[in-house]
């Protein structure tokens, strides 16, 4: 009988997958778009401040209490240094793919930013799966978040090149998601790993924040969508680490 914490991560598998393949549908052009897009925004934000940051924190401390002599103290501050370069990553990327530049350069960039995007989701699908061994929140609240967070980015991708999106890249990510979904249950990582790959993540997942969700916050409107989002899913998660304290 499958345990009910891997059924939690197929669930999470099966929310980011579909949100690669109906982002283009779901965040087609109509009234209700930039609505979701904002939506999208304020629980992106929520689960980097409400849950990523905080877990982060935890993560540096299995870091120091590895027993590596002198690099110890170093080696504590790796989570951290993790996230910034996967931040820095992602604003690289994004950077290289907005500069001014001729059809077929357009073309290597776009298709950086698909490559990049593979390996993103490769990630998040392999630590889908893993979470279950190291960490107590179900990875289905971990499958809602990525699941909104790839709406926006997929959206992003569908706009700059629909036809290659719907044609391909979309499939991309799909197989790259589940492929590092499946990964995670035949190749299992240390704690001290698990903790650099997902503040990789993180990085990332501040980034695109930072990027792509909130500029689109532009007037008030969009402001309360984006404050919607924040609320609920910051709720989402508070409760359920209320109860989990009060069953601990």
């Amino acid at each position: 009988m499958i345990a009910m914490p891997y059924l939690s991560a197929f669930g999470g598998l099966l929310l980011i997958l579909l949100a690669h393949f109906y982002a283009s549908s779901i965040l087609g052009k109509h009234r209700y778009q930039p609505l979701l897009l904002d939506i999208i925004a304020g629980i992106t934000i929520a689960y980097a401040f409400v849950d990523v940051f905080p877990h982060l924190a935890r993560k540096q401390a299995t870091m120091e209490s590895l027993s590596l002599g002198p690099f110890t103290t170093y080696l504590a501050h790796h989570v951290y240094l993790m996230a910034l370069l996967g931040f820095s990553v992602f604003v690289g990327i994004r950077a290289f793919n907005t500069i001014e530049v001729d059809r077929a350069q357009s073309r290597i960039a776009y298709l950086l930013v698909v490559a990049s995007m593979c390996f993103y989701a490769l990630l998040i699908g392999y630590m889908l799966a893993e979470q279950p061994l190291y960490r107590p929140e179900p990875a289905l609240l971990f499958g809602l978040a990525m699941g909104a967070h790839f709406l926006g980015l997929d959206h992003s991708l569908s706009q700059e090149r629909r036809t290659a999106y719907d044609d391909s890249v979309r499939y991309l990510l799909i197989g790259c998601t589940t492929l590092g979904w499946l990964g995670g249950f035949f190749f299992t990582i240390s704690q001290p790993v698990y903790a650099l790959v997902f503040a990789y993540i993180a990085g990332g997942i501040v980034a695109v924040g930072a990027i792509t969700d909130l500029p689109r916050v532009k007037s008030s409107r969009e402001f309360a969508g984006f404050i919607a989002g924040v609320i609920v899913y910051s709720a989402v998660l508070l409760l359920l680490e209320a109860f989990r304290s009060q069953g601990s």
